[in-house]
């Protein structure tokens, strides 16, 4: 049976209709394809463009003029500073404000602004900065007094500090009591956990001056301790008096070890003032031993024997010494 003529126009019209429906659909998925691939692409673009930023941060410089040294405090681990302060920036990749925003880690200081112009910030700083001092060489310590600064909110990727060469000490800066020593910058970096921050860093070297320490901190013992010593050339009859000199002196060298530790805080070590006078100790327990000794050998009635071991413990002495002295060298 052949099929009539309405027959084949309704199944030619529902072929061109399928054939219509999956044309559309293939359409339609070019389409999504492309948007696709357009948002990925834009993505990439995004990500190289915030990975170009984090290689590049921000470059602010820094400078510091100190001007004055008020005030070492070595109790209280702590000294006051009064310096100028300036940052130079690039006003089209950072604002003043966000320059502003930085704060000292080792102290809390008031700082005046007294300078703002388009890429350039200056401050007068003046404060009291803290930090842990090393006493192993006191009295004959050098100490480094610094400060820390770094930005609250932007970490290393996107704020870098650098140094400005012209950082320097005022030329009248003088500090009573201490010998100025080197003046020095640099940026480093501190880590919070997972996070990191530029840190501009600053300080000036202090030392004792030699002579001055070793007359207030190292002649007065020494005077005590030959005081002390003299009791080899009183005669071993005269026994109590060697004893009363002896014992008067240690006393006198210990008084002076407390007012010489006074001016520090407590140590959990040993100072080069602990050491030397643990020597001195050492000498007055051997210059008393021995005129203890000497007084049981007087009250035995064996007088040419104190005589005998008075001279032997004198001659003894400088070797003593001269091992202590070692012992120290070598410590």
């Amino acid at each position: 049976m052949q099929p009539s003529p309405r027959n084949l126009y309704i199944l030619h019209f529902e072929y061109d209709r399928k054939s219509t429906n999956a044309g559309d659909g293939s359409m339609k998925a070019k389409w999504l394809l492309s948007f696709a691939l357009v948002l990925a692409f834009m993505s990439l673009i995004i990500s190289c463009a915030n990975a170009e930023d984090l290689s590049n941060p921000t470059t602010v410089k820094v400078g510091v003029w100190l001007i004055n040294v008020e005030k070492v405090d070595l109790a209280a681990n702590s000294y006051r500073l009064d310096f100028y302060l300036w940052f130079k920036f690039n006003s089209s990749e950072i604002s003043a404000d966000k320059v502003k925003e930085f704060e000292f880690i080792n102290g809390a200081p008031t700082r005046d602004k007294i300078n703002e112009t388009e890429g350039y910030l200056e401050y007068r700083i003046r404060g009291d900065f803290i930090k842990t001092f090393d006493f192993t060489r006191y009295p004959f310590e050098t100490h480094e007094l610094i400060v820390v600064l770094e930005h609250k909110n932007l970490d290393i990727s996107q704020l870098s500090f650098e140094e400005d060469p012209t950082s320097d000490v005022d030329p009248l800066v003088n500090v009573a009591g201490w010998e100025m020593g080197n003046f020095e910058t640099h940026v480093a970096e501190h880590a919070y956990s997972e996070e990191a921050y530029s840190q501009f860093v600053f300080g000036v070297t202090l030392k004792r001056p030699f002579l001055s320490a070793f007359i207030k901190s190292v002649l007065p013992i020494t005077v005590i301790t030959t005081i002390s010593l003299l009791t080899f050339f009183i005669s071993p009859q005269n026994f109590s008096q060697r004893i009363g000199l002896g014992v008067t002196t240690l006393m006198s060298a210990t008084a002076f070890h407390l007012s010489l530790l006074s001016g520090i805080p407590p140590t959990g070590y040993l100072t080069l003032a602990d050491r030397i006078m643990l020597c001195v100790y050492a000498i007055f327990l051997y210059n008393l031993s021995a005129s203890v000794y000497i007084m049981k050998l007087v009250d035995a009635k064996k007088m040419e024997e104190a005589s005998k071991f008075n001279k032997k413990a004198l001659i003894t002495l400088p070797i003593l010494i001269a091992v202590l002295i070692m012992a120290q060298l070598i410590i």
